[in-house]
């Protein structure tokens, strides 16, 4: 009796356990639009430093500059990533968006997202503008780290993926729980900046729902 190989190895499908990383592709007319409406009021920001673990001169909190047609993407984003979880009973309620303005030398230690409201939900983050360059390695240049996002994930089994490092191009938008560590490392040899902009999620069960709307209603 003869076997395939290949039509045993096509027929396979396979499924993780644990945190899901899912990343949409934005379309260059929206990235142009909110770096339009970056460079045309970023005097007039509020600087976020104070709320973020970057150690980035420039973040700004950019709420005010997002339209509604421009919301609606995101919030399209998060309610996929739900229903790819088979999650899709928790409600979406945007809640920061911030814009990290990153230069030579600087960085991202690794950190995760949180909330005042609750302790589940979305963040993200989509390239806005990337330099042509990231400079020279310190060594080991075939395994590039510089401007690199980098996730951490908790499970350290050998047959695991522990770690994802990616080198995000400009329109890529990855969505990923709160609670999952990340960190993004330096670069050098440029003058050309890495801009990233970055949207909070807060996820709620419809019980918590009316809770969260009454209690926004009294502000």
């Amino acid at each position: 009796m003869a076997y395939s190989k290949e039509e045993v190895l096509r027929s396979s499908e396979g499924f993780s356990l644990g945190t899901l990383i899912v990343r949409y592709d934005l379309p260059m007319t929206l990235v142009n639009d909110i770096n339009k409406a970056y460079d045309d009021n970023r005097e007039k920001l509020t600087p976020w430093n104070d709320h973020l673990a970057g150690k980035i001169v420039e973040e700004k909190l950019v709420d005010n500059l997002l339209t509604n047609d421009m919301k609606d993407v995101f919030v399209g984003c998060f309610e996929q990533y739900l229903k790819s979880i088979q999650k899709p009973f928790w409600n979406v309620n945007l809640n920061t968006a911030w814009i990290n303005e990153m230069k030579a030398g600087e960085y991202n230690p690794i950190h995760h997202h949180d909330s005042p409201m609750t302790d589940m939900g979305l963040s993200s983050v989509v390239m806005l503008k990337r330099p042509s360059t990231y400079g020279k390695e310190a060594s080991h240049e075939t395994d590039s780290c510089n401007g690199r996002l980098e996730f951490a994930g908790g499970d350290q089994n050998p047959l695991s993926t522990s770690t994802v490092r990616i080198d995000i191009e400009v329109g890529h938008f990855y969505v990923f729980p709160y609670s999952l560590l990340h960190s993004v490392y330096p670069f050098n040899g440029t003058d050309e900046v890495r801009r990233t902009m970055s949207i909070n999620c807060d996820l709620f069960k419809p019980s918590q729902q009316e809770s969260f709307q009454q209690y926004s209603r009294k502000d």
